[in-house]
């Protein structure tokens, strides 16, 4: 083969061979396209068939739902037709039951009156088997001795101990050794009512004023004097988790030891129905003092408001004005009108530059900062009482409000309350009287609170119970709308708890409480004369009898 010929040949394989490639390289890319053509038929069904799952599930579940609260609907509906029912069967059974109780109640009369009068004519009957009150039998009284000149039985009544005839029985309750009902009992000197009994001939008065201040009648140790009331609390579950908290904000507190005063302060409480208020008594007042010093501490995310109860009785000042020496302050603060409270004071300030600012006034009688009983650091409140009792109410106005840093003092009277009918001791007796013709101690609320009504007896049975209930509200409701009432009767654990024999109506409107208290006093029930008076609200919400 000539070598043209070799190089032709040559040439045509070559091309055979890149025709035999381009073949083969369109082959795959038309195997390529069919297979992704196939690919993408497949996911798109795929994806279709995804859809159609989710929307029927979606169809499924949203028939699911309908059915149910269909179900749920008919059910409530169901049940408000038989509460409609019952309330409506045991309203006709009121209504026919009604007549039978109000008989069976003139009954009870009946037999109460029918009693006294069988209790009289015995009387009566005896008497005249005595002879005693006969018209028809002439009365010998020859051999009666009269009752002056009677021997007495020895019963120790009215009979004074040897050295103590002189001693009025107010001056041997001033004397501490017989404290009042219901207030603590001391320490029994016997040393103060002999030296009372040997001042009394001389005439010396100035004992009798020292014991007229004696702690068993003084207000503070009143049960009043050592609560506080606490109020815009959150949801409370335990109610014990509350009582440490503020036993533990009190207990970290450096104060000084008093009679009473124990590791927990608080020694009794008492909530609300709803758990928003409750009740602190304290085992000092001391103690309590403080507590109204924290109002807008946080607990729960809720600032707490603390305030005295209404019926708190400011006490005297018992400090004498002579022994004040000018320039000295004392360490203590006892609680009177004139001791103010302050509180919200920044924690960096040292006690010298409190003094100082406090000195602008006018000169101080007595000063205390709280501090940490373990860290000895400012707790951000004090108390202190200026000697001149003129500059109490200046100084209030002028340093509430006033902005240190970033806190706003808080600064008002410690005691704020009733302020006592009288100041002195000596005077008790004319006290009371004022203090009973005043106004009541509690002002003008909505609870209306009735007693010698009932007695303990007449709540032990259940329909007599409902009895007395229905008669008073019926009663009460001519006079306003009634929220509700509560008349505390015994219990399997406690025969005498607090407020049994009392009645206590919370009306909707002050003036028909006050409408009921004028027209429902005096009146006559179950043969008793009915007493009137208004009730503290707080106190009547956490059950405070």
């Amino acid at each position: 083969m000539s070598e043209n010929g070799y190089l032709e040949a040559t040439r045509e394989a070559d091309a055979e061979r890149h025709r035999e490639r381009a073949r083969d390289r369109d082959r795959r890319e038309r195997h390529s396209e069919r297979e992704y053509r196939e690919h993408r038929s497949d996911r798109g069904d795929r994806e279709r068939d995804r859809h159609n799952d989710r929307d029927r599930r979606d169809r499924d579940r949203d028939r699911d739902r309908d059915r149910d609260r269909n179900r749920d609907r008919d059910r409530y509906r169901e049940r408000d037709r038989d509460d409609r029912r019952d309330r409506d069967r045991r309203d006709r059974d009121k209504d026919r039951d009604r007549p039978d109780r109000e008989r069976e109640r003139e009954r009870r009369d009946r037999d109460r009156e029918r009693d006294r009068h069988s209790r009289i004519d015995a009387l009566e009957e005896d008497r005249h088997d005595r002879g005693t009150g006969s018209p028809r039998r002439a009365l010998n009284l020859d051999a009666i001795v009269p009752i002056t000149e009677r021997q007495r039985r020895m019963t120790m009544w009215d009979i004074k101990p040897k050295g103590y005839e002189n001693i009025t029985s107010e001056q041997a309750k001033l004397s501490g050794l017989f404290p009042l009902p219901g207030a603590p009992r001391q320490m029994n000197d016997a040393a103060r009512l002999q030296a009372l009994a040997q001042g009394a001939e001389d005439g010396e008065n100035s004992l009798l004023k020292q014991l007229a201040i004696s702690a068993n009648l003084r207000p503070s140790h009143s049960r009043q004097s050592k609560r506080a009331l606490v109020s815009n609390l959150p949801h409370i579950d335990n109610e014990r988790a509350f009582v440490n908290f503020m036993n533990d904000l009190i207990s970290s507190i450096d104060r000084d030891p008093t009679e009473g005063s124990t590791d927990d302060p608080i020694v009794v409480w008492q909530f609300s129905t709803d758990k928003r208020s409750v009740l602190l008594e304290f085992g000092t007042t001391e103690d309590a003092t403080i507590a109204i010093a924290l109002s807008g501490v946080e607990f729960g995310g809720y600032k707490l408001k603390i305030n005295r109860p209404k019926d708190y009785v400011v006490p005297e000042k018992m400090q004498d004005t002579s022994a004040y020496v000018a320039g000295s302050i004392s360490p203590s603060v006892p609680d009177s009108s004139d001791k103010i409270s302050i509180s919200n004071i920044p924690v960096y300030l040292t006690e010298d530059q409190i003094l100082e600012l406090l000195k602008e006034f006018g000169e101080l009688r007595g000063f205390k900062l709280l501090k940490d009983k373990s860290t000895g650091e400012s707790k951000g409140i004090a108390f202190c009482e200026y000697a001149d009792e003129q500059i109490t109410e200046i100084a209030c106005e002028g340093l509430n409000g006033m902005e240190l840093g970033d806190s706003v003092l808080v600064v008002r009277r410690a005691c704020i309350g009733i302020q006592q009918a009288v100041s002195t001791g000596l005077s008790s007796v004319s006290s009371m009287a004022e203090l009973a013709n005043s106004t009541s101690a509690h002002g003008t609320t909505r609870i209306l609170q009735l007693l010698n009504m009932i007695v303990p007896e007449d709540l032990n049975d259940d329909d007599e119970y409902e009895d007395i209930k229905a008669d008073v509200r019926e009663e009460c409701e001519k006079f306003g709308k009634i929220i509700d009432l509560k008349i505390p009767r015994p219990t399997a654990s406690n025969k005498t708890p607090l407020g049994v024999g009392k009645i206590f109506v919370r009306f909707e409107e002050v003036e028909a409480c006050t409408a009921a208290l004028q027209s429902l006093a005096g009146r006559k029930f179950a043969d008793r004369t009915v007493v009137t008076t208004f009730f503290p609200e707080e106190n009547y919400e956490v059950d405070a009898f």
